[in-house]
């Protein structure tokens, strides 16, 4: 069946969690907060890194998958991304200061350099293969930032990433009638609102909100959980009448279409 494994299911790392990933196939990957740990080696083979954004949860093992086998890479690390995400990453990140520029640093075995960026264009589909494609959806966050709506064959998942409540998401879905599931982030309980809207981040009392205006019902999941509140997070979910049949994701976890 086709799938996506979820590398990192949460906000932020703790003593048995790790930051936001997704395996959308053997080459591919949203964000890249675990890369290393969850892959092995097999990191060495991802080819594409579709960024939903620029803060340190869902790109930090952009530098290790690098540094940490770059004798095995054949071709360059291709970093996706919206205009200002991969300019953060040139200018604050991969920028001989914090981490060397590998857009600068040829492969081993071939003049071609360790990585090349691409910017995302919102609403332009990108086949990833024959069957599957990807497509990025603007999101409300502290930063520039977006989503994506991964399709493989006659389904698709639509992947949030961190964002506010936001008007885009109910139109696209309704838009389009392939997506049979959502992955939504929850990043602190309700009682915590103000840090969520300072913070643009969901809390559940704000994902009811953010849904209410499906015409449809869609499996839900949950993830980008913060690891303090894990359990309190979890009870007002499991409580609540409209949200209780989500299921909240775990490193590790499948998602199938």
């Amino acid at each position: 069946m086709e799938k996506i494994t979820i590398l990192g299911a949460y906000g932020t790392k703790g003593s048995h969690q790790e930051t936001s990933s997704f395996l959308i196939n053997d080459s591919h990957v949203i964000d890249a907060g675990n890369l290393l740990h969850s892959l092995d080696e097999d990191a060495a083979h991802i080819d594409t890194i579709w960024l939903t954004h620029s803060h340190l949860d869902h790109i930090v093992d952009i530098a290790y998958i690098l540094d940490s086998y770059f004798t095995l890479r054949t071709k360059p690390l291709k970093i996706m991304g919206l205009p200002e995400t991969i300019e953060a990453i040139q200018k604050h990140f991969l920028n001989d200061v914090i981490w060397p520029d590998f857009s600068k640093i040829p492969l081993s075995n071939t003049d071609q350099m360790s990585v090349v960026y691409e910017n995302v264009e919102l609403g332009k589909v990108y086949p990833l293969d024959e069957t599957s494609s990807i497509e990025a959806i603007k999101t409300i966050h502290t930063v520039a930032s977006c989503g994506y709506i991964v399709r493989k064959n006659s389904s698709a998942v639509y992947i949030t990433a961190d964002t506010y409540k936001n008007s885009a998401l109910c139109e696209s879905i309704k838009k389009y009638p392939e997506i049979t599931a959502l992955v939504l982030e929850c990043s602190f309980p309700t009682d915590m609102k103000d840090l969520a809207l300072e913070s643009l981040h969901l809390t559940p009392a704000l994902a009811e909100e953010e849904i209410s205006c499906l015409d449809r019902e869609l499996k839900l999941y949950f993830n980008h959980l913060k690891p303090t509140f894990v359990e309190q997070i979890k009870k007002e979910i499991y409580s609540s009448q409209i949200l209780k049949n989500a299921i909240i994701l775990d490193d590790g976890d499948t998602i199938y279409f």
